[in-house]
């Protein structure tokens, strides 16, 4: 489990002379195992709703770390059963344990492919236009794995195949196989479940975005301008993992999802769709995200890599909340329950982890008291 190192400072607030400083540090994310365990037991549960589009069901007497809503907002406890709409939990930032394996041309490669590739039939296939930065990358490491492209021209994309010699492997079908992701369909796409590099991860989010994702510049009402950087897939375990890679890199996200069914070549956001299944979009909107996902990212699509330098221009001056009612530490950003629904009774397992009480879930802060 992961685990924080140290407790958080859950005094009460007083106001006054001689209270001594609030401890705002949240210590460092560590793995632990946990102290003890129950399971099984039939108790009433609760669906609880995150504006990031996180699902998570508890018992009523789980406990939660929230910020205080009024006053100086320290942190407090709750129980699942006092949870309403509006309050706020801690989101950890700092989950970033990754592996060695994996370069980012690979994850690149691997990104694309899930977001404009074809895995399915004999030859992997990827679809693009054929002047952009995308198609000239995949004919360079079609080139670097020694196998062949065939290029058959389809309006205004080119449909780029890789053969290979008669009787011998594909190398890019066995690199796809390798990173567990040869043969997904469209609504089953999902990330390699494999402790690979962070290198991979940020080609692989820079091959998504290119591919399924878009770079989005407004102007508001008041003539100030903003934007976002999403990615939509019909897949839903997909869009969970790309939600989760981005807080892996402490990026706050947010996770919905477009339900409308339209007919073919008709658009949802702006994307074009090409199926009847609900579109998940996965939407980095926050400032201070933007400008972190933009330097990480390498777009090789031109509009895009433009839109993205513009965007960091236009939101680049903003700059995170460091005064004592915000004044936390930057490792947890904050996440806000948006609807408490009842399930009914269910059997429910419980933990307790040290030193500091407090674990994750799906990235979010829970703990025993």
């Amino acid at each position: 489990m992961l685990s924080f190192s140290k407790e958080w400072d859950t005094r009460p607030v007083r106001y006054g002379a001689n209270q001594g400083p609030r401890d705002h540090l949240v210590g460092e994310v560590v793995p632990g195992f946990p102290g003890s365990w129950y399971g099984g037991t039939v108790r009433e549960v609760r669906r609880i709703i995150f504006v990031s589009g996180k699902v998570i069901e508890s018992a009523l007497d789980q406990r939660w770390m929230t910020q205080r809503r009024t006053g100086r907002r320290s942190w407090e406890w709750k129980t699942t059963e006092a949870l309403v709409p509006g309050d706020r939990v801690p989101l950890s930032l700092a989950a970033a344990y990754f592996g060695a394996e994996g370069q980012s041309r690979e994850g690149y490669f691997v990104g694309a492919m899930l977001g404009d590739g074809g895995m399915t039939s004999c030859t992997p296939e990827f679809h693009g236009d054929p002047l952009d930065g995308a198609v000239q990358f995949m004919r360079e490491f079609a080139a670097e794995n020694e196998c062949g492209v065939r290029e058959i021209p389809q309006g205004t994309i080119v449909r780029l195949r890789f053969p290979f010699r008669l009787g011998h492997r594909n190398p890019l079908t066995d690199r796809l196989r390798h990173f567990s992701v040869w043969g997904q369909r469209c609504d089953e796409k999902q990330l390699p479940d494999q402790r690979l590099s962070d290198d991979f991860w940020v080609g692989c989010l820079s091959g998504l975005i290119d591919t399924d994702g878009c770079v989005r510049l407004r102007v508001n009402p008041k003539g100030t301008l903003h934007g976002s950087i999403e990615f939509a897939t019909v897949s839903p375990v997909l869009a969970r993992q790309v939600s989760d890679a981005l807080m892996r890199f402490g990026i706050v996200n947010r996770l919905r999802v477009d339900k409308r069914l339209k007919k073919r070549g008709h658009t949802v956001n702006g994307y074009v769709v090409v199926s009847r299944r609900p579109i998940y979009i996965v939407e980095v909107s926050r400032a201070i995200a933007l400008v972190r996902l933009a330097g990480m990212l390498d777009l090789r699509i031109g509009y895009k890599a433009s839109r993205l330098k513009e965007l960091v221009r236009a939101v680049g001056h903003v700059s995170p909340a460091s005064s004592e009612m915000h004044g936390y530490d930057k490792a947890v950003a904050l996440d806000r329950v948006k609807d408490v629904s009842s399930t009914g009774a269910r059997p429910v397992y419980g933990v307790t982890v040290s030193p500091s009480g407090l674990f994750l879930v799906d990235g979010l802060v829970l703990g025993t008291g």
